[in-house]
Order: structure tokens, then sequence, then C-alpha cells
């Protein structure tokens, strides 16, 4: 793998944790659809945030979390690379952290996991959340142990009602729904934050990762 697609790969994962800033900073849920793709906060474009490793228990429960078709997910990377072909040609070439470059590739990201969430049956045809369908997935088929199912289900309670900030009004090109984004990122961190105290793995990464989830859950109150 050459270092930019890895670096790419690498800004695309952290597109999901930029959405904690931008969800829980704010106690109200009616802040500007502009702020969907703002890039000031450069902390969460740090390669080493960039992965949704999971601290509770012995394996990752929301790896993967509805993307288990390679086939679907394959026809959708390639349906949004046609669907932002137009773009990436007519744009100048730029630095890959500039923030029109990282804006595009939130863009694509929202499309990518919306074309992924509709194929799954997660999502409604217009990219809003399959609310019954979410929680019978996933507690059958994420959520599978039994101590795992009190904590997957407070996790599915809170965010299956989370209002999510929309796409931005004024932005008109290639218009996506980010609900799913920043819904998968809702549940993940609900779950980790939630963990039991007997399956909470004990390292230096996943003690810098609880504290990172007070501070934002202390915001979000």
């Amino acid at each position: 793998m050459s270092v930019n697609s890895l670096t790419i790969k690498c800004i695309a994962a952290a597109v999901v944790l930029l959405q904690i800033s931008v969800i829980f900073a704010d106690a109200g849920h009616h802040r500007r659809g502009k702020e969907l793709l703002d890039t000031e906060d450069s902390d969460f474009f740090r390669c080493k945030q960039a992965s949704r490793k999971s601290c509770c228990g012995p394996e990752n429960a929301m790896k993967r979390f509805g993307d288990k078709d390679k086939v679907a997910a394959d026809e959708c990377y390639a349906q949004v690379a046609e669907k932002f072909a137009t773009v990436t040609a007519t744009t100048p070439k730029q630095d890959l952290f500039s923030a029109d470059t990282v804006k595009i590739t939130k863009k694509k990201q929202f499309c990518l996991h919306e074309c992924i969430g509709k194929k799954n049956h997660l999502l409604t045809e217009d990219g809003s959340l399959n609310k019954t369908f979410i929680a019978d997935y996933a507690m059958k088929s994420v959520f599978k142990e039994q101590w795992q199912k009190p904590v997957g289900l407070k996790a599915l309670e809170k965010c299956l009602e989370e209002t999510y900030i929309p796409w931005p009004a004024e932005d008109k090109e290639n218009v996506c729904n980010p609900v799913y984004v920043q819904f998968q990122h809702c549940l993940w961190l609900q779950y980790e934050s939630n963990c039991p105290a007997n399956k909470i793995k004990i390292t230096k990464k996943c003690e810098k990762t609880r504290n990172r989830y007070r501070m934002q859950k202390l915001t979000s109150n």
C-alpha cells in the first residue's frame, strides 16, 4: 500500500471521529449545517486517532457495523468515485490537508456510508435511520454476548433518538445524508463509555481514550 493511499484512508477513518466534536460540543441540536463540514479542529485528523478500536471486551463489537457485505461495499465505492469524478477532475491539485480537500473527503465518506447503509437496509430511501431494522440487526448480530445486550440496548435507545446535524442547506453539490456516520459514532461512543468494569481493557492507549470519552460526555450533558 502506498504512503498516499494509507494517508487518505487515515483521513477517511478520522472523519468519523471528527463528528464527536461537532455532535457533542453543544447540548442544543440546532447548530448551522455548515458546521458539519468544518475542518478547523485539526486534532481529530491525527492518524493515530483514526480507527474505531474497542477498549471494551475481547472483540471489537462495532468493527464493520453493517458493512460485512464486501460486494455491496465495493459497489458503493465505485458509485461514490463516479459521483465525485467531475469534482476531482475540475478541482486544482491541492495539499492533502487543505480545508477544501478535507471537505471533499468528508463528503465522500458521508455518501459512501449512506450507500452502504441503504444496501444493508439500515437506512431508508432518503438516508434516514431504519430504526426497527437497525435495532434488530444490532441486538442479533453485534451485541451477541449476554453482557453486551444491556450496554448495546442503552446505546441504541440514545443514538436512535439523537438529533443529528443535517447536510448544509447552502451546499447543493453531491448532497448525501450524513446521519449514518454520526449515528455509528454515537453508538460506538455510548457502547465504549458504558462498558462494564470487568470488561474494560487496561492499557495506556485505552486509558487515554476513556479520558477523551469522559470529556466529551461532560460537554454533551
